[in-house]
């Protein structure tokens, strides 16, 4: 088995202004919903390779028992989670355990999309983190992540998300740990996962986003809420 790259997850502290700061910046923005968990809502900018980047808000309602909290966030702007995707999520985590790694129970979870259909999927923590955490549809994967091009088409032509760029201090532990993750070998390029030296913080660095030709344009860093992106060309 090996797991995907699905989504970014971009905090931000109020939904509506960052939907219009990422329209200036030349995206299609779409209203996902308020999570079944009623602490949260979001919306999506997805792409035609299903991926996306997610903004997610508080709605300042207490968390429902039983369903995944994403309220446990860190809400300090930017760039906080990315999830990667799997088909069979109880036997993902029985591999990985037995890697070693720290995976969570399996939590359902699902939002409320505006046009009233219920989307449902199962979530596990890694590392008692959510950078990244698993999740695996239960419903259709077209509810979450819609491919119509009205979607999935951007002004800027960005035309999809390469993955996420970590910052770390140990690279070759590092790359050990997440080919163990994503179930490659050890000298494999990870899927999703780009590692950098740390500077000073390790942690996450930046999102790469894919381009038609060339880089799609500045993104200035007060209207992504913080969130740096590095872009490649579709090649």
């Amino acid at each position: 088995m090996t797991l995907h790259f699905d989504h970014a997850v971009i905090a931000v502290p109020d939904l509506e202004i960052a939907i219009r700061d990422y329209q200036a910046l030349g995206f299609t923005v779409i209203k996902g919903g308020v999570h079944a968990n009623r602490a949260t809502h979001n919306a999506l900018i997805v792409f035609g390779n299903a991926t996306y980047l997610e903004l997610l808000a508080p709605t300042g309602e207490a968390p429902t028992q039983g369903q995944q909290n994403f309220s446990r966030l860190s809400w300090r702007e930017g760039l906080t989670g990315f999830a990667l995707r799997s088909d069979d999520l109880e036997a993902e985590a029985v591999r990985l355990r037995g890697e070693g790694l720290m995976i969570g129970e399996v939590t359902p979870g699902g939002r409320r999309r505006p046009d009233g259909k219920v989307l449902e999927w199962k979530t596990a923590l890694v590392d008692d983190s959510f950078a990244p955490f698993l999740i695996q549809d239960v419903t259709p994967q077209t509810w979450r992540i819609p491919g119509d091009p009205a979607s999935t088409t951007h002004p800027n032509h960005v035309v999809g998300v390469r993955g996420v760029v970590i910052a770390v201090g140990d690279m070759e532990h590092a790359s050990n740990h997440y080919a163990r993750l994503l179930g490659l070998r050890p000298d494999s390029a990870l899927n999703g996962i780009s590692l950098r030296e740390a500077d000073s913080e390790e942690g996450l660095y930046a999102v790469r986003l894919v381009c038609e030709e060339s880089p799609a344009s500045y993104f200035d860093p007060e209207r992504t809420h913080g969130v740096r992106f590095e872009q490649v060309t579709n090649r």
